[in-house]
This record gives C-alpha cells, sequence and structure tokens, in this order.
C-alpha cells in the first residue's frame, strides 16, 4: 500500500470502522464486533481463489487492497466470526466465514455476480447460516468500499 493511502487509511480509519460495523450490523444487529483491518496482499488471493484462477489474476492484484476481519468479542453461540477482503485492481470482493462443513468463501464482482467456493478452491453451492447473509452484505460492502477507495 502507498504511503498516501496508508494515510488516508490512518485518517479515516474511525469512518472506515464505523460504516464497516453498520453494514455488518445489517445481518448481525446484536453482534458486537472486534474489527481489525490490514493491507490484503497476492498472498490473501492466493489463499482464497483455486490455483487456475489465482494464476491469471495474481499479475493484476495489487497492493491497495484491504482486509477487515469481524470478530466477536465474545465467543458464545455461533460463530460469526469474518473477513471482508477487497481487491480494487480486479474488482472483487471477498468475504469469507465458517458454516457446517468447514471455511466459504463468497466472491463478488459488480452487478450481483457471485460464486461460492470452499477452503480447498472448489466450487459449491450456498452455504447454510452465512450463504444469504453474505450476498446480502456483498454488494454493500462493494458499493462503500469502491466508493471509499475509488471514488
Amino acid at each position: 500500500m502507498s504511503c498516501d493511502a496508508l494515510k488516508l487509511i490512518y485518517t479515516l480509519q474511525p469512518d472506515l470502522l464505523a460504516e464497516a460495523a453498520s453494514i455488518a450490523a445489517l445481518v448481525f444487529p446484536e453482534t458486537e464486533f472486534k474489527l481489525l483491518y490490514r493491507q490484503a496482499s497476492c498472498y490473501d488471493a492466493a489463499f482464497i481463489f483455486p490455483k487456475n484462477k489465482y494464476d491469471l489474476l495474481a499479475p493484476k492484484v495489487g497492493n491497495n487492497n484491504l482486509s477487515i476481519t469481524f470478530k466477536k468479542e465474545k465467543i458464545i453461540g455461533r460463530n460469526v466470526n469474518f473477513s471482508v477482503c477487497f481487491f480494487p485492481k480486479i474488482n472483487t470482493l471477498t468475504l469469507s466465514g465458517y458454516y457446517s462443513k468447514g471455511m466459504a468463501h463468497l466472491i463478488y464482482t459488480p452487478f450481483n455476480n457471485h460464486s461460492w467456493l470452499n477452503g480447498k478452491g472448489y466450487d459449491i453451492t450456498t452455504p447454510d447460516c452465512v450463504g444469504e447473509k453474505f450476498e446480502f452484505l456483498a454488494p454493500k460492502f462493494y458499493a462503500f468500499f469502491e466508493e471509499f477507495f475509488i471514488g
């Protein structure tokens, strides 16, 4: 991430995190999250995308990416920890979290295009627990990050 991008993030951190928390509250209204953010890297993309897709995307992923982890402060009931990664150069957002069979990754691009992958990179159907919630949140997070980072 460039120095200018880092300055922007640190300057606007409270606004960024407050808006991200309000978007998450649309489907997790009773949950208080600890929000952790960092620069997402090519490694994050490699972890989410299957090798054949990542090989095509790797040169395009770039460095000015964002990752926010929503971590529940108290571990009571269902695990609602999840992460959002925004990759502006490839117009892609991912939401990652757990469902009954393990890790699920929603890969979202504008105009409501999305696909689901499991933790091993295989296509899956919409997972239980988080599937519909992530599909609802993805366009909202994307629009916010697009405005925040791209303008």
